[in-house]
């Protein structure tokens, strides 16, 4: 199912859309409202998090807000940084509750993206010989 983004404001407690559009009747709709978490305090806990679980030249970049089981939550790719050079990745994903900024389980564990890391490193550094 497709699904779209509108921007829109709450007054006299409706919710007024930015452009008027027609839904399908039965259509579901999401109401993300104001969180706890603004992006930039989110990655900064999901780079914290990074640094100490993966390693210090692991950054959270690309951020979407969702709505996942229930929770709003930020979401970051991990990318792998150094210096003079464009972040490679991703190399797997973190995600912070936007109300309470705790780091949530996801399905790539610390250690699977230290080997994503080492690998995609690997892949760039020129052969010993």
């Amino acid at each position: 199912m497709e699904s779209a983004t509108y921007a829109g404001v709450i007054r006299d407690g409706q919710i007024r859309l930015d452009v008027d559009v027609r839904l399908p009747e039965g259509s579901r709709v999401t109401v993300i409202g104001p969180t706890a978490l603004d992006e930039r305090s989110a990655r900064r806990k999901a780079n914290r998090w990074l640094v100490e679980n993966v390693g210090n030249l692991v950054m959270a970049d690309q951020p979407a807000l969702l709505l996942r089981r229930g929770h709003i939550l930020w979401r970051f790719d991990a990318l792998v940084t150094a210096p003079n050079r464009k972040p490679r990745g991703p190399i797997g994903q973190i995600d912070i509750d936007a109300t309470t900024g705790a780091t949530l389980p996801t399905s790539t564990s610390a250690e699977e993206m230290i080997r994503r890391g080492e690998s995609l490193e690997s892949a760039v550094l020129p052969a010993a010989g």
